[in-house]
Protein backbone atom coordinates (compact mmCIF):
# COMPACT_ATOMS: atom_id res chain seq x y z
CA UNK A 1 0.00 0.00 0.00
CA UNK A 2 1.48 3.10 -0.96
CA UNK A 3 0.64 6.54 1.22
CA UNK A 4 -2.28 8.33 0.26
CA UNK A 5 -2.83 12.12 1.12
CA UNK A 6 -6.32 14.36 1.14
CA UNK A 7 -6.22 17.66 2.35
CA UNK A 8 -9.31 20.35 2.47
CA UNK A 9 -10.11 22.86 -0.27
CA UNK A 10 -7.87 25.34 1.38
CA UNK A 11 -4.88 22.90 1.31
CA UNK A 12 -2.93 21.61 -1.99
CA UNK A 13 -5.34 18.39 -3.15
CA UNK A 14 -3.84 15.65 -4.87
CA UNK A 15 -5.58 12.44 -5.04
CA UNK A 16 -5.50 9.71 -7.49
CA UNK A 17 -8.50 7.53 -8.52
CA UNK A 18 -5.70 4.63 -9.11
CA UNK A 19 -5.68 3.74 -5.49
CA UNK A 20 -8.75 1.56 -5.88
CA UNK A 21 -7.96 -1.64 -6.63
CA UNK A 22 -11.51 -2.79 -7.92
CA UNK A 23 -10.46 -0.42 -11.18
CA UNK A 24 -8.61 -1.41 -14.48
CA UNK A 25 -7.15 2.20 -14.78
CA UNK A 26 -3.18 1.75 -14.63
CA UNK A 27 -1.56 2.87 -11.08
CA UNK A 28 -0.63 6.09 -11.07
CA UNK A 29 2.19 7.30 -8.89
CA UNK A 30 0.85 8.83 -5.47
CA UNK A 31 2.72 12.28 -4.34
CA UNK A 32 3.84 12.11 -0.87
CA UNK A 33 4.51 15.50 -0.31
CA UNK A 34 2.53 17.06 2.58
CA UNK A 35 2.70 20.92 2.38
CA UNK A 36 1.83 23.27 5.36
CA UNK A 37 1.14 26.50 5.46
CA UNK A 38 1.55 28.27 8.85
CA UNK A 39 -0.95 30.93 10.42
CA UNK A 40 2.13 33.01 10.98
CA UNK A 41 2.85 34.57 8.15
CA UNK A 42 2.58 32.51 5.06
CA UNK A 43 5.62 30.24 5.41
CA UNK A 44 5.33 26.72 4.32
CA UNK A 45 6.43 23.24 5.65
CA UNK A 46 6.92 20.06 3.23
CA UNK A 47 7.26 16.97 4.60
CA UNK A 48 7.46 14.06 2.02
CA UNK A 49 6.43 11.00 4.13
CA UNK A 50 7.35 8.30 1.70
CA UNK A 51 10.70 9.32 1.77
CA UNK A 52 12.12 9.77 5.50
CA UNK A 53 15.49 12.13 5.75
CA UNK A 54 16.98 9.45 8.12
CA UNK A 55 15.96 6.18 10.16
CA UNK A 56 17.37 4.42 13.17
CA UNK A 57 16.25 0.68 13.35
CA UNK A 58 16.21 0.44 17.70
CA UNK A 59 17.79 -2.15 20.41
CA UNK A 60 15.44 -5.23 21.09
CA UNK A 61 14.14 -3.55 24.35
CA UNK A 62 12.24 -0.54 22.79
CA UNK A 63 11.09 -3.35 20.25
CA UNK A 64 7.16 -1.45 21.65
CA UNK A 65 8.19 1.84 21.69
CA UNK A 66 5.19 4.15 22.67
CA UNK A 67 6.08 7.41 22.19
CA UNK A 68 9.14 10.05 22.05
CA UNK A 69 9.78 13.41 23.18
CA UNK A 70 12.57 15.93 21.77
CA UNK A 71 15.43 16.55 23.13
CA UNK A 72 18.30 18.05 21.00
CA UNK A 73 19.28 17.70 17.59
CA UNK A 74 21.08 14.42 18.85
CA UNK A 75 19.10 13.09 21.51
CA UNK A 76 15.14 11.85 21.90
CA UNK A 77 13.80 10.45 24.81
CA UNK A 78 11.57 7.46 24.69
CA UNK A 79 9.47 5.06 26.81
CA UNK A 80 7.71 1.78 25.49
CA UNK A 81 5.02 -0.01 26.93
CA UNK A 82 6.35 -3.02 29.02
CA UNK A 83 8.18 -0.85 31.36
CA UNK A 84 8.19 2.41 33.31
CA UNK A 85 11.39 3.46 32.11
CA UNK A 86 12.82 6.10 30.03
CA UNK A 87 15.24 5.77 27.75
CA UNK A 88 17.64 8.72 26.66
CA UNK A 89 18.45 7.86 22.74
CA UNK A 90 21.47 9.60 21.16
CA UNK A 91 20.87 9.50 17.21
CA UNK A 92 24.07 8.81 15.31
CA UNK A 93 24.90 6.37 12.85
CA UNK A 94 23.10 4.19 14.76
CA UNK A 95 20.05 4.50 17.43
CA UNK A 96 22.28 4.10 21.08
CA UNK A 97 20.76 4.08 24.53
CA UNK A 98 22.81 5.98 26.63
CA UNK A 99 20.37 6.15 29.94
CA UNK A 100 18.00 4.46 31.24
CA UNK A 101 15.77 5.91 34.02
CA UNK A 102 13.54 3.93 35.93
CA UNK A 103 10.41 6.27 37.19
CA UNK A 104 7.75 3.56 39.25
CA UNK A 105 7.92 -0.05 40.85
CA UNK A 106 5.48 -2.12 39.38
CA UNK A 107 5.17 -6.08 39.41
CA UNK A 108 3.19 -6.17 36.05
CA UNK A 109 4.42 -7.69 32.99
CA UNK A 110 3.54 -4.95 30.91
CA UNK A 111 2.78 -1.78 32.60
CA UNK A 112 1.05 0.20 29.57
CA UNK A 113 3.20 3.16 29.72
CA UNK A 114 2.69 5.21 26.45
CA UNK A 115 3.96 8.27 25.80
CA UNK A 116 6.34 10.88 27.04
CA UNK A 117 6.87 14.86 26.67
CA UNK A 118 9.39 17.51 28.06
CA UNK A 119 8.56 20.75 30.08
CA UNK A 120 11.92 22.56 30.71
CA UNK A 121 13.78 20.06 33.23
CA UNK A 122 10.48 17.55 33.26
CA UNK A 123 9.08 14.76 31.43
CA UNK A 124 5.72 13.63 31.57
CA UNK A 125 5.12 9.98 31.32
CA UNK A 126 1.04 8.99 30.31
CA UNK A 127 -0.59 5.64 31.85
CA UNK A 128 -2.82 4.09 29.68
CA UNK A 129 -5.13 4.25 33.05
CA UNK A 130 -5.14 8.43 32.57
CA UNK A 131 -2.05 8.68 35.26
CA UNK A 132 0.52 10.90 34.55
CA UNK A 133 3.88 10.73 35.91
CA UNK A 134 5.80 14.04 36.16
CA UNK A 135 9.50 13.40 36.43
CA UNK A 136 11.63 16.42 37.52
CA UNK A 137 15.06 16.47 36.81
CA UNK A 138 14.30 13.02 34.69
CA UNK A 139 18.55 13.56 33.31
CA UNK A 140 19.95 14.21 36.24
CA UNK A 141 18.26 13.44 39.94
CA UNK A 142 14.47 11.98 38.97
CA UNK A 143 12.40 13.32 41.66
CA UNK A 144 8.70 11.08 40.61
CA UNK A 145 5.43 12.37 41.84
CA UNK A 146 1.98 10.26 40.77
CA UNK A 147 -0.84 12.85 39.30
CA UNK A 148 -4.09 10.62 38.87
CA UNK A 149 -6.79 12.34 36.85
CA UNK A 150 -10.72 11.72 36.09
CA UNK A 151 -9.65 9.30 33.42
CA UNK A 152 -9.29 6.11 33.55
CA UNK A 153 -9.17 2.79 31.74
CA UNK A 154 -11.73 3.02 29.26
CA UNK A 155 -10.22 6.45 28.23
CA UNK A 156 -7.19 4.58 26.96
CA UNK A 157 -5.08 7.77 27.47
CA UNK A 158 -2.05 6.94 24.97
CA UNK A 159 -1.15 10.38 23.69
CA UNK A 160 0.67 13.66 25.84
CA UNK A 161 2.51 16.56 24.63
CA UNK A 162 3.97 20.11 25.07
CA UNK A 163 1.36 22.47 23.73
CA UNK A 164 3.46 25.86 23.48
CA UNK A 165 0.91 28.40 22.75
CA UNK A 166 -1.46 26.72 26.04
CA UNK A 167 1.42 26.13 27.80
CA UNK A 168 -0.13 23.28 28.84
CA UNK A 169 0.11 19.63 28.04
CA UNK A 170 -2.60 17.75 25.35
CA UNK A 171 -3.86 14.29 26.50
CA UNK A 172 -5.47 12.13 23.90
CA UNK A 173 -8.17 9.00 24.73
CA UNK A 174 -7.34 6.43 21.75
CA UNK A 175 -11.03 4.68 23.06
CA UNK A 176 -14.01 6.65 25.12
CA UNK A 177 -14.00 10.09 25.31
CA UNK A 178 -15.45 10.39 28.62
CA UNK A 179 -18.02 12.93 26.69
CA UNK A 180 -22.23 12.12 27.82
CA UNK A 181 -24.02 11.04 24.81
CA UNK A 182 -21.11 11.02 22.90
CA UNK A 183 -20.58 8.17 20.09
CA UNK A 184 -17.82 5.31 21.08
CA UNK A 185 -16.45 6.55 17.43
CA UNK A 186 -15.93 10.46 18.71
CA UNK A 187 -12.38 10.76 20.71
CA UNK A 188 -11.09 13.67 23.18
CA UNK A 189 -8.11 15.39 23.28
CA UNK A 190 -7.72 17.00 26.94
CA UNK A 191 -5.51 20.11 28.85
CA UNK A 192 -3.55 19.22 31.61
CA UNK A 193 -2.95 22.41 33.45
CA UNK A 194 0.91 22.70 34.61
CA UNK A 195 -0.13 24.90 37.28
CA UNK A 196 -2.70 23.37 39.01
CA UNK A 197 -1.58 19.97 38.32
CA UNK A 198 -5.07 18.72 36.93
CA UNK A 199 -7.19 17.97 33.96
CA UNK A 200 -9.72 20.77 32.67
CA UNK A 201 -13.06 18.81 32.72
CA UNK A 202 -14.33 20.17 29.46
CA UNK A 203 -12.02 18.40 26.46
CA UNK A 204 -9.84 20.98 24.39
CA UNK A 205 -11.17 18.88 21.31
CA UNK A 206 -13.28 16.27 19.83
CA UNK A 207 -12.30 13.97 16.88
CA UNK A 208 -15.57 12.49 15.28
CA UNK A 209 -15.19 9.60 12.39
CA UNK A 210 -17.80 11.31 10.15
CA UNK A 211 -15.27 14.33 9.88
CA UNK A 212 -12.25 11.41 9.38
CA UNK A 213 -14.47 9.27 6.85
CA UNK A 214 -16.10 12.81 5.08
CA UNK A 215 -12.37 14.01 4.17
CA UNK A 216 -11.44 10.23 3.02
CA UNK A 217 -14.25 9.66 0.86
CA UNK A 218 -15.11 6.43 3.09
CA UNK A 219 -15.39 5.13 6.02
CA UNK A 220 -12.43 4.99 8.20
CA UNK A 221 -11.56 4.44 11.65
CA UNK A 222 -9.59 6.60 14.16
CA UNK A 223 -8.07 5.71 17.33
CA UNK A 224 -5.46 8.50 18.20
CA UNK A 225 -1.71 6.91 19.23
CA UNK A 226 -0.25 9.50 19.78
CA UNK A 227 -0.31 13.71 19.60
CA UNK A 228 1.88 16.62 18.46
CA UNK A 229 1.88 20.41 18.07
CA UNK A 230 3.93 21.63 15.06
CA UNK A 231 6.22 24.88 16.60
CA UNK A 232 5.76 26.71 13.49
CA UNK A 233 2.62 26.23 12.38
CA UNK A 234 1.08 25.23 16.03
CA UNK A 235 -1.29 22.49 14.27
CA UNK A 236 -1.69 19.70 15.99
CA UNK A 237 -0.82 16.58 14.71
CA UNK A 238 -2.89 13.20 15.91
CA UNK A 239 -1.70 9.44 14.63
CA UNK A 240 -3.59 6.66 14.26
CA UNK A 241 -2.17 3.08 14.47
CA UNK A 242 -5.53 0.68 14.98
CA UNK A 243 -7.39 0.50 12.02
CA UNK A 244 -6.62 3.14 9.56
CA UNK A 245 -3.42 3.71 9.40
CA UNK A 246 -2.99 8.15 9.01
CA UNK A 247 -1.72 10.92 10.55
CA UNK A 248 -4.69 14.05 11.28
CA UNK A 249 -3.63 17.36 10.82
CA UNK A 250 -6.15 20.31 13.02
CA UNK A 251 -5.37 23.61 13.45
CA UNK A 252 -4.77 24.61 16.89
CA UNK A 253 -8.72 25.84 16.95
CA UNK A 254 -10.04 22.33 16.04
CA UNK A 255 -10.55 22.13 12.92
CA UNK A 256 -9.42 18.89 10.83
CA UNK A 257 -7.66 20.14 7.79
CA UNK A 258 -6.11 17.01 6.41
CA UNK A 259 -5.64 13.32 6.93
CA UNK A 260 -2.60 11.14 4.98
CA UNK A 261 -2.80 7.82 5.30
CA UNK A 262 0.38 6.31 6.32
CA UNK A 263 1.96 3.02 4.54
CA UNK A 264 1.83 0.24 6.62
CA UNK A 265 5.23 -1.39 5.30
CA UNK A 266 7.14 2.08 6.47
CA UNK A 267 5.65 2.25 9.91
CA UNK A 268 3.67 -0.74 10.68
CA UNK A 269 2.86 0.83 14.20
CA UNK A 270 3.35 4.21 14.18
CA UNK A 271 2.51 5.65 18.42
CA UNK A 272 5.59 8.09 18.52
CA UNK A 273 5.52 11.66 17.17
CA UNK A 274 7.33 14.58 18.15
CA UNK A 275 8.90 17.92 16.50
CA UNK A 276 12.25 19.77 16.97
CA UNK A 277 12.03 23.14 17.33
CA UNK A 278 13.01 23.63 14.08
CA UNK A 279 10.16 21.66 12.16
CA UNK A 280 12.19 18.69 11.84
CA UNK A 281 9.44 15.36 12.15
CA UNK A 282 10.15 11.82 14.25
CA UNK A 283 7.95 9.67 14.35
CA UNK A 284 8.91 5.97 15.42
CA UNK A 285 6.92 2.82 14.88
CA UNK A 286 7.20 -0.51 17.30
CA UNK A 287 8.63 -3.28 15.70
CA UNK A 288 6.36 -6.23 13.58
CA UNK A 289 7.26 -9.25 12.63
CA UNK A 290 10.45 -9.80 12.98
CA UNK A 291 11.44 -6.60 11.67
CA UNK A 292 13.11 -3.58 14.79
CA UNK A 293 11.22 -0.78 15.90
CA UNK A 294 12.38 2.39 14.40
CA UNK A 295 12.33 6.32 14.21
CA UNK A 296 12.15 7.72 11.30
CA UNK A 297 13.42 11.62 10.43
CA UNK A 298 11.27 13.67 8.52
CA UNK A 299 12.84 16.92 7.22
CA UNK A 300 10.93 20.27 6.09
CA UNK A 301 12.00 21.37 2.18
Amino acid sequence: MKPRFIYSAFLLLILTSSCNSNTSAPEKKADTTVQVATEKGGENYTYDLGKPAKKWNLPGDLMEISGNAWVDKNHLLAIEDLRPVLYLIRLDDSAVVEKKIPFHQTSKEKFDVEDVTIVDHTAYAIYSHGKIFKIDNWDDKPAVKEITTFLGKENNTEGICYDPVLNNLLVSCKNKSGIEDEKKSTHAIYEFDLKSEALKEAPFMLIHKKDISKMGGEKLEFYPSAVAVHPKTNDIYILSTKGSKMLAEYSHSGVLKAIQMLDPNLLPQPEGICFSPDGVMYISTEGKHGTPAAIYQFNSK
